[in-house]
């Protein structure tokens, strides 16, 4: 019985580590949503500033191209880690679909995928932030903005898609119910257990 208490102390503390776990993901995640939000709307504005000032008076403002630009940067990146979040990124499914019909089969091309995804974003981190250091230095001609600042949002995304992706990993080895239910079960079965002690 003693065993059996501890194995569902430790199953009890893995899955408030994963709510803590998926909570502070979807924090990061809705502040990057935020921040992809403010930036196409600072976007819009820029461009329409960029169109008016070319069309109808002639002058168009230096810096306006330079600012959409880097905001596209950041709006294209934070969108690829929500694509992978919501799990919209694009999927050849039909060999899984039609041939492979056993669950395990699937399971297994299912994590091997989000294993890659996971170095993908590894790398992408990995490979993006020494950029940030080479090119700090330089400066756009129209803002003067540093250029290594463009490489410092791609590196935090490549951490954030593989954590992410890790999550949904662990996703996948969980057996269909989900965590509010797992730990009300968990809870019952204690609760029978301290019963059963005390007669």
């Amino acid at each position: 019985m003693t065993v059996m208490f501890f194995s569902l102390y430790n199953r009890t503390n893995e899955v408030a580590a994963l709510n803590v776990y998926k909570k502070i993901i979807k924090a990061i995640c809705a502040g990057f949503e935020s921040i992809a939000i403010l930036s196409l709307a600072v976007m819009l504005v820029v461009v329409m500033i960029q169109v008016i000032g070319r069309y109808f008076f002639r002058v168009t403002p230096g810096w306006t191209e330079e600012v959409a630009r880097q905001l596209m940067i950041l709006f294209s990146f934070i969108g690829m880690a929500i694509g992978v979040r919501n799990k919209g990124h694009i999927a050849l499914s039909v060999f899984v679909d039609n041939v492979l019909k056993k669950r395990n089969v699937v399971l297994v091309i299912e994590i091997c995928g989000k294993a890659l995804i996971v170095v993908m974003g590894i790398m992408m981190s990995i490979n993006m932030g020494p950029f940030f250091t080479i090119l700090k230095y330089n400066r756009l001609p129209g803002t003067g903005m540093p250029v290594g600042w463009q490489f410092v949002f791609p590196t935090a995304v490549g951490i954030l898609i593989a954590l992410i992706a890790l999550y949904q990993i662990y996703d996948h080895f969980k057996d269909g119910t989900d965590e509010e239910q797992k730990q009300k079960q968990l809870t019952e079965t204690a609760e029978a257990m301290v019963k059963e002690s005390a007669s």
